[in-house]
């Protein structure tokens, strides 16, 4: 799928004000909603305790921005979306990347089983884009091969020039955040590293089912 959308949510206090039997109502509400949509795969993570005004992230996915943007409408019409806040959205788009034309990485932006999922935007500064692009090829060459020493570690890469505020969403699948640790103090190390004007804030998440996520909140 082109078009990707992280959407974090915080729930109002008034929902646990609610009985149990009306909160049950509204979830599974809820949960109907966002099974019975084919065209868009969503996948759900608990961030509850990991990042301020953030509870869990619903990762959305489609061929065009306008069903994203519908679908999350119809959500926050519900009875549960009613005490959702948006706390927090990355959006961005697959594409090749510009450094290898072989590349297909692109393609395969389907979730790929990892109990962990990390996140995060990042920008490059003005003195990379005025290096030579062969030398700017040179470099991420070297980037690369740092993570290919981290093959149980998934990355996929977004583009996000001129459509939010960052120009890059990175994220990570994993299944030991001890490995991915490794793999980013590495990285720091690299010399593209130096390039790197910004990649705040980093989202943390824990996979939950679609059923699942619904308990935390």
């Amino acid at each position: 799928m082109q078009y990707h959308n992280y959407v974090f949510f915080t729930v109002r206090s008034e929902f646990s004000f609610l009985s149990s039997a009306k909160q049950e109502i509204h979830k599974k509400a809820f949960l109907k909603e966002l099974k019975k949509e084919k065209q868009i795969i969503t996948n759900a993570y608990a961030t509850l305790g990991l990042k301020a005004n953030a509870t869990l992230l619903l990762w959305f996915q489609a061929d065009t921005l306008e069903k994203i943007q519908n679908f999350l409408n119809t959500l926050l019409h519900t009875d549960l979306g009613n005490y959702l806040v948006i706390s927090y959205t990355l959006f961005g788009m697959a594409r090749p990347t510009q450094y290898s034309e072989k590349s297909t990485g692109h393609l395969h932006t389907d979730r790929k089983g990892g109990k962990y999922l990390t996140i995060y935007p990042f920008t490059k500064t003005k003195e990379w884009y005025a290096l030579d692009f062969d030398e700017r090829r040179r470099l991420m060459g070297g980037h690369v091969s740092v993570g290919k020493k981290y093959p149980q570690i998934e990355q996929v890469l977004l583009y996000s020039y001129g459509i939010d505020d960052n120009e890059f969403i990175v994220s990570y699948e994993m299944d030991d955040l001890s490995s991915f640790q490794s793999l980013v103090m590495e990285l720091r190390s690299d010399k593209v590293r130096a390039y790197t004007l910004k990649d705040t804030p980093i989202f943390t998440c824990v996979y939950k089912t679609l059923d699942e996520i619904l308990d935390f909140l």
